[in-house]
Parts: C-alpha cells; sequence; structure tokens
C-alpha cells in the first residue's frame, strides 16, 4: 500500500511526462543538426548526471558503500534528478524493492516478469514507468526523515526544467534538443541495468537472481554493469571485480574512481569493501554463463 499524499503521487507523475516529452524532444536534433559545441554538451552533461545517479543516488544514498558530508548528498541529488532520475525518496524505494524481490514477482522492473522475451525487454527498459509499478509501495523512513531530501524527492521535476532552460540560453533549440537527447541516452543507459544486465553477459559470483556482468552496460553507466558482483555484495563501493581462473580481477569502474577522488578530497570516508576472501567464497566457479544456477 502507498503510504504518501495525493499531492505526492501527482508530483511524481510529472516524472514519465517528462521522459516522453524528452523522447519527443530529441527530434529537435533533426531540425538544428549538432554542432561541436552542442555534441560536448550531450556528452558532459550525460556524464555529469549519470555519475550523479551512480555515484550518489545509487552507491551513496541507497546502498550506503561509502559516507559523505549531508551538502554533497544535497547536491548530488539535485544533480541526478536535473537527469530525470526522479527524487532520492522515489529512487532508493523502487531499488531496494528490486534487490528485495529480484527477478521475482514484486521486483518492480525484472524482464522475467510479468513478462520474458521481448515484453520483458520492453518492460525493464522503461515500460514499467508508464505502469502502476511506478509508484513506490513504500518510501524510506532515512531519506524522508532528511527535510532537504524530501523537497528534492517532491520538487524532482524542478532541476530538469532549469537545465533544459539553460540549454535554451545556451544555443537555442540546438542545445535545447542536445539537453534533450542526453537525457534521453541516460534514461535508456540506465534502463540497460534492469534490462541487458540481467540477461546477458557473465554470472562470476553465486547470487538468487538473474543478475550479470556485462562490460558494455558497465561502459554506458560509468561501471554500474559490473551487476553481478553489486548483487552478490549490495554494500560495495566498487562494483568493477570478477574472479577469473580463480583469481580477482578489477574492472574498470569509472564511478568507484570518482568515489576515490572524493576520498582524496576529505569528501569521503569509511569506503566498504568486500574482502578477496569472501569474494572467492562467493565465486561461482561452475559456469559463469549459467541462466539456471541459483542457490
Amino acid at each position: 500500500m502507498k503510504q504518501y499524499s495525493l499531492i505526492t503521487t501527482i508530483l511524481y507523475i510529472i516524472g514519465p511526462v517528462l521522459i516522453i516529452v524528452s523522447h519527443f524532444g530529441s527530434l529537435l536534433v533533426f531540425m538544428t543538426g549538432l554542432s561541436w559545441g552542442a555534441i560536448a554538451w550531450i556528452a558532459i552533461s550525460y556524464l555529469i548526471r549519470m555519475l550523479a545517479t551512480t555515484g550518489i543516488y545509487h552507491r551513496l544514498l541507497t546502498h550506503k558503500s561509502y559516507q559523505a558530508p549531508a551538502p554533497l548528498l544535497w547536491i548530488g541529488s539535485i544533480v541526478a534528478a536535473s537527469a530525470g532520475q526522479m527524487g532520492p525518496s522515489w529512487w532508493k524505494a523502487h531499488h531496494m524493492a528490486h534487490h528485495q524481490y529480484s527477478d521475482q514477482a514484486l521486483d518492480p522492473h525484472s524482464p522475467y516478469t510479468p513478462a520474458q522475451g521481448i515484453k520483458g525487454f520492453y518492460w525493464a527498459q522503461g515500460g514499467w514507468l508508464l505502469s502502476p509499478h511506478f509508484f513506490p509501495a513504500k518510501l524510506p523512513s532515512d531519506v524522508e526523515n532528511d527535510l532537504v531530501l524530501k523537497v528534492i524527492d517532491r520538487l524532482h521535476f524542478v532541476p530538469v526544467v532549469t537545465l533544459g532552460v539553460l540549454s535554451y540560453f545556451m544555443g537555442g533549440l540546438e542545445y535545447l534538443g542536445a539537453f534533450f537527447l542526453s537525457t534521453t541516452l541516460l534514461f535508456h543507459g540506465v534502463q540497460t541495468v534492469n534490462s541487458l544486465s540481467h540477461l546477458w553477459g557473465e554470472r562470476p559470483f553465486i547470487t538468487n537472481d538473474h543478475s550479470r556482468n556485462s562490460g558494455l552496460v558497465a561502459f554506458l553507466t560509468l561501471g554500474e554493469g559490473w551487476h553481478n558482483l553489486h548483487h552478490a555484495f549490495q554494500s560495495s563501493s566498487r562494483h568493477g571485480i570478477t574472479v577469473r581462473d580463480g583469481q580477482i580481477v578489477y574492472l574498470p569502474d569509472p564511478t568507484f574512481s570518482f568515489i576515490k577522488l572524493l576520498e582524496f578530497l576529505k569528501l569521503a570516508s569509511k569506503l566498504r569493501l568486500p574482502s578477496e576472501k569472501d569474494l572467492l567464497a562467493k565465486a561461482n566457479n561452475q559456469n559463469l554463463y549459467s541462466n539456471a544456477s541459483f542457490d
């Protein structure tokens, strides 16, 4: 049962509306073309907002894989919200439900339920946002008790609109189209973790779901595609880890590099990492590609 107000429900609905607008707005680039400056704006706004989603919303806010000052969490949440990723309460609520019921009936965005195949891929890639599953069953109390995060959550659309207006004033319709395209690409990049990272790739660690390590998704999401490791060790601040021939292998993980930079700047501390002993103990030595090897 939902445990929040009607006004919150209405404010949440603005989110998928803006994503749909972003998809159609991306067509502007076919009218305006793209200068090198606009292409750079697509790349920069993609990378910064993806990093806020992965490093702040995911690894800090949701899994507490490291500690950081509250202002960093607040600013990072505003940047993540500007990506069309909704607010911090909404985001954490859905992600925790995903882990609790991963690839089961109550998983909000599994490619295996309520459908499989092409329909399952469509569902996980974004179709679930256009269904009643879009609304979280319960908002996380720790986020709701932080007044700043709660305001960001309810006004999640303000950073998106603000960035769109800023883009227009930077370069007219060309930069507005670039903003829409960057936002749309980022949206689908994030959704590939829900879809592709549960369908194709390696399973170096034993988990009770279909989570997989995908190099393609890791590239698109700055390290989030090493999803099997994440499901095996949810609180790890580093996702780019695998096991090959009984040896621990570290993989490219730009989000972890960002967290290490924050640590160097004294803005992050107490990074949580699994020990090599724990990694080897949970290694799946039977079949890295098995679709049905569950514990």
